[in-house]
């Protein structure tokens, strides 16, 4: 598709091409302009997660927008102003129809409570201009006139540390007819002008006879600003509120009568232009429908938005972000066939990458356990319960620190989380691996001196301010499954799909071929959006100088995991192959292993420092194969002997230590009141771990079997709607949280697929026929299982949700959840059934 407004990033690019600068040894140059380029196309965004709508660059201490709203029917409207997205609201639905990172998208949100469908339609340029078409469609209850409905919106924007910005209209009294205009300088943004336009003629204001029409017309724009500290500008709902109280008071007090006093006047900011500060308001109030536009342009930059053009540029992104879906995801048999399953697919993705966040701040973390990885007391769990009680803290501000990343909710969880990260890279994948690589890296930038990353990442007090206390705090000690390490193998065979020949040439140590490079440039020189996504995959030097930048990192996280997740093998002499390949999860208490991330699945009842865990052991397994493989691409021979080394201890101990022959499934170990060491089995998703990441050897049919035998029978983990989070026969089934105890969990469910795949079809494996064809029969019933459910919660609620009722298929948790449960489009792109 040729694009409407040309890219001018590689001109930069042709310009030293054509002098001659790039020439031998000029990959990192290469490298070097395709980090400018990708950095200019990232850096705006609603990468204010946790906002309805809220735009912010890439940058600390930078320009933020946000958008907020209320109904002016009446008085009680502004009580649930409607800012922070938020579990509790009275919405339909919201969330992105379409998003692309690169060019924008729609978001629609249908809030039945305040009677308004805001519609926001976000683009930006490779300049770094951006826009957002603000719609408002009535939404009336029962036969109510939809042109009645008022409703008053306040667009704020901030600037946290250096810089300026300024309102450029001239003072009036009574509010602005036509936009309201501001110019600003920053130093790392530079010049630029924001824009908040009237709109169309179409638009319609509220009008009464009162006098306060006079004195507050509502057909105005209203203007107020004020200086507040940077760590408070994100606060603007409860500044906007004590500055809207004030003006209540006025009113209250000149018009005696508060029952004759009409809200929309009334609910409306005084302009005031003697406070000039770093935060600017700006309300509009309207009577039925209504739309306008905010507009940023980089001044100095060519091709700015305007009114005129914002439609052509929104039609872009629209096509933009269908043509980039349908090539990355190939939806199969038999949700190809209906338009509702292609809508279905693009709105579970688009919420996915419309929730990625930019967060800059510090950290709460506590190092007093810092020398105690051990947890070698016998009670040492006891500590733990009272961290998790808020009766010990000893949390240090550390930082600060930023960090670009996905979401798994945005009204509920608007920040990162290290394990879920790894899930929702897999999608982010297929669609964008620059992004995804992008992501990637700024978690593994992280990392602190010894290896740790957080688990949870709670940047800065907006962060903090969605979480309770006692979690807000981080501690060094305790880990979390390193999901991000699966997309290493999935990045390298992408690939190889692209150029067989890469992995021989980095372990050659050869520099990319002259011919080759002037190839690429001449066919990527304008740097557009296509390459950007495929670049790491379709360049081996960017991709090598991406490996050899993030390999020390991941050595570092590696060696940390093993180090302070070790367990004791040789003291309760269990017999194994490997007397250190064994681990257990520090943090435990008697009811949860939120290092786990399968917070309450029960364990042994009592934590013991005898603890191995199945879970644990396979995660490290994982990570040890992935590594070998990326040292092997590096040439690093020595670090790819120990990781092969590690890599075949734990395959043999997930056996020798786990493998529980009278149960006929991996299960935990612990030690009991004698002394000696003991199974604890309770088999659900815990069980199923060397499977799902393939640590199961293709010579053992046995064992493969016996896990088909726990997932399809329905009295353990099957259901009709996708496998238990825990068998239905274990005694804490459906219990107390009910939270990894009986649910149905999308990522676990994708794993399954996964790894019922890779068995199902590898071609080397002397598998019974009967083995193939059951493994068949489970993913085709499986993979139907899921989607449809799935699909049928989202038409009735309008939601993707975090968890599903094995029972019932009933959507439960927390809604809005579009982090991995937007794993079902990877699902739904795999194929119908096995080729077996």
């Amino acid at each position: 598709m040729a694009r409407v407004f040309p890219c001018v990033r590689g001109q930069r690019l042709q310009r030293m091409y054509s002098q001659g600068i790039l020439a031998n040894g000029s990959e990192s140059l290469l490298t070097n302009e395709y980090t400018r380029a990708n950095n200019a196309s990232l850096l705006w965004g609603p990468y204010r997660s946790g906002l309805y709508f809220g735009v912010r660059p890439r940058l600390p201490k930078s320009l933020l927008t946000g958008l907020m709203w209320f109904n002016v029917d009446g008085f009680e409207g502004v009580q649930t102003m409607r800012h922070f997205c938020d579990q509790n609201d009275n919405m339909n639905n919201y969330g992105w129809h379409n998003y692309d990172p690169r060019s924008g998208g729609r978001q629609v949100i249908s809030d039945q409570g305040h009677k308004i469908e805001i519609t926001t339609d976000f683009v930006k340029t490779d300049n770094g201009h951006w826009a957002v078409k603000v719609k408002g469609t009535p939404l009336p209850l029962n036969n109510e006139n939809p042109n009645s409905i008022k409703t008053s919106i306040v667009i704020y924007t901030g600037l946290e540390g250096k810089g300026s910005m300024k309102l450029v209209n001239e003072e009036d009294s009574l509010g602005f007819k036509e936009s309201v205009n501001f110019s600003g300088d920053t130093p790392d943004l530079g010049k630029f002008g924001l824009s908040i336009t009237r709109g169309p003629k179409t638009n319609k204001y509220p009008s009464t006879k009162h006098q306060l029409n006079t004195e507050k017309p509502v057909n105005r724009a209203h203007y107020i600003s004020l200086r507040v500290p940077d760590d408070n500008v994100w606060k603007a709902k409860d500044i906007f509120l004590t500055l809207l109280q004030d003006t209540l008071n006025r009113i209250v007090d000149k018009y005696s009568n508060t029952l004759k006093i009409p809200p929309q006047n009334t609910l409306l900011i005084d302009d005031n232009y003697s406070m000039p500060g770093n935060v600017h308001f700006v309300q509009k109030t309207f009577k039925g429908s209504f739309e306008f536009d905010i507009i940023y342009n980089s001044l100095g930059e060519i091709l700015p938005i305007t009114e005129d053009n914002i439609h052509t540029h929104i039609d872009t992104s629209f096509e933009k972000f269908d043509q980039t879906f349908d090539d990355a995801f190939e939806i199969q048999s038999p949700y190809n066939k209906h338009p509702k399953y292609s809508k279905f697919a693009k709105e579970f993705f688009s919420n996915l990458v419309g929730g990625i966040g930019y967060f800059h701040g510090t950290s709460l973390v506590d190092r007093s356990y810092a020398d105690e990885y051990e947890e070698d007391e016998e009670n040492f769990w006891e500590a733990a319960s009272l961290m998790l009680e808020e009766q010990v803290d000893g949390a240090q501000e550390e930082g600060p620190a930023e960090l670009f990343t996905a979401v798994p909710s945005r009204s509920f969880f608007p920040r990162g989380f290290y394990w879920d990260e790894g899930f929702h890279l897999i999608s982010i994948l297929e669609y964008d691996a620059g992004l995804c690589l992008d992501i990637f890296k700024s978690w593994f930038s992280l990392i602190d001196e010894d290896g740790w990353i957080a688990r949870e990442q709670i940047l800065g007090p907006e962060a903090r301010s969605k979480v309770p206390k006692k979690f807000q705090t981080q501690y060094p000690h305790h880990a979390n499954p390193p999901t991000m390490m699966l997309l290493l193998a999935r990045v390298l065979n992408k690939v190889k799909l692209y150029h067989p020949e890469v992995v021989s040439r980095f372990q050659n140590g050869q520099h990319m071929n002259q011919d080759i490079l002037q190839e690429n440039l001449q066919e990527f020189s304008l740097f557009d959006d296509d390459f950007l996504r495929k670049a790491h995959l379709k360049d081996p030097v960017i991709l090598l100088n991406w490996i050899r930048d993030i390999y020390p990192k991941l050595r570092l996280h590696y060696e940390w995991f093993k180090r302070t997740q070790r367990g004791d093998i040789r003291t309760w002499d269990r017999e194994s192959f490997s007397a250190k390949e064994g681990y257990r999860w520090r943090g435990r208490t008697p009811r949860h292993c939120l290092a786990s991330g399968l917070d309450d699945y029960p364990r042994s009842d009592i934590p013991h420092t005898g603890e191995l865990h199945v879970d644990l052991l396979s995660w490290v397994g994982m990570m040890a194969k992935s590594m070998k493989e990326i040292s092997e691409v590096l040439g690093e021979e020595d670090d790819y002997e120990d990781y092969l080394e590690t890599e075949i201890a734990v395959s043999k101990n997930v056996v020798d230590l786990h493998w529980n022959e009278d149960e006929k499934c991996y299960c935990d170990l612990s030690v009991d009141k004698n002394g000696e060491s003991e199974f604890v089995c309770h088999k659900g998703y815990i069980s199923l771990f060397p499977f799902l990441l393939k640590l199961v050897s293709i010579d053992d049919e046995a064992k493969l079997q016996s896990i088909l035998d726990l997932i399809y029978d329905p009295k353990e983990l099957w259901s009709d709607f996708g496998i238990r989070s825990l068998s239905k026969k274990d005694k804490y089934f459906g219990t107390d949280e009910n939270y990894w105890r009986g649910p149905i969990w999308i990522n676990i469910n994708y794993m399954i697929l996964d790894s019922l795949r890779y068995y199902g079809e590898y071609p080397e494996a002397k598998f019974s026929a009967e083995f193939r064809t059951r493994a068949s029969k489970i993913y085709s019933q499986l993979r139907t299982n899921i989607v449809d459910n799935v699909f049928k919660q989202w038409e009735q609620t309008g939601y993707g949700w975090e968890q599903y009722n094995e029972a019932t298929g009933k959507a439960q948790g927390v809604k809005h959840f579009l982090g991995w449960t937007s794993l079902t489009v990877m699902i739904m792109s795999l194929p119908e059934t096995l080729n077996v």
